[in-house]
């Protein structure tokens, strides 16, 4: 982890969101081959073009985060407030909690951003969503 993303995630309150599309990469290399050398190639575009800039490292990931989850499963990106509300969010945004939520009701959420000081409701949310 890079100096300039570990105080980003401090100063956007997030938790390490690196892990999370790690899963998601494998998740996609095992169902599409294709989608997941298109998601590849745009880490390499955004977010390892990031590097060095004057980009903030954290809105990229996340960015790419949200790019990254309708690949695996189309859906639809929400925003989770300290209370465990819910609404749809348009492009991608830092915001208390990002998940995004499939078509498919059978299908887990996808953890997007969890804040590093969650409310209970937004872990017990992401539990219960995300699995």
């Amino acid at each position: 982890m890079s100096d300039a993303y570990e105080t980003a995630l401090a100063r956007h309150g997030l938790e390490d969101v690196q892990p999370l599309y790690r899963q998601l990469l494998l998740r996609l290399k095992k169902s599409d081959a294709s989608a997941y050398d298109e998601a590849v190639e745009r880490y390499r575009s955004d977010v390892e073009a990031c590097v060095g800039s004057a980009e903030d490292p954290v809105e990229v990931w996340v960015a790419y985060g949200a790019w990254l989850a309708p690949k695996v499963s189309r859906g639809a990106l929400k925003r989770v407030n300290r209370e465990g509300r819910a609404d749809e969010v348009e492009g991608p945004v830092l915001g208390p909690m990002l998940i995004h939520v499939p078509e498919d009701a059978r299908e887990r959420a996808i953890l997007i951003a969890m804040p590093s000081d969650a409310s209970p409701a937004q872990r017990e949310t992401a539990a219960l969503l995300c699995g």
